[in-house]
Parts: C-alpha cells; sequence; structure tokens
C-alpha cells in the first residue's frame, strides 16, 4: 500500500481526504463534512483515486490534507 503523502507531490492544487468508505478522492475545492456526519461535501470538481491503492487514514474526518506548493 502506498502512503498518500507519497503522491501528494505528483497532485494539482487542491485537497485529498478519505472518505467512512476508506476511499481516497482529490477536490479542487476544500470539501466539508456534511452535517449527517456520513461523508464529505465536495462542490466543484472530484477525482477518485481508487486506481492508487493507498493506505486508509486512521480517522476518515481527520484525513482532509492540503495540496499545494508545486
Amino acid at each position: 500500500m502506498t502512503n498518500i503523502q507519497d503522491i501528494i507531490p505528483f497532485m494539482k492544487d487542491g485537497w485529498v481526504a478519505m472518505d467512512k468508505e476508506k476511499r481516497w478522492f482529490w477536490s479542487s475545492t476544500m470539501p466539508e463534512i456534511r452535517i449527517d456526519g456520513r461523508s464529505w461535501c465536495c462542490c466543484r470538481e472530484v477525482i477518485n483515486l481508487d486506481c492508487f491503492d493507498i493506505a486508509p487514514a486512521d480517522d476518515w474526518t481527520k484525513s482532509l490534507i492540503k495540496v499545494s506548493g508545486k
């Protein structure tokens, strides 16, 4: 399994996070946890990262990472 930190340097600026189902995604805007507390809410471009075998975070609600600085 790959650590999310290992692939972040190759991503466009935006945000990455893991949902409750342990699936990572990239978003062009900062996602927020929905009111029901079950998933992230994203308003713009979102890309599923299932093509990578990424290790899950310990807590999906604390998995949000800003991608920037290329």
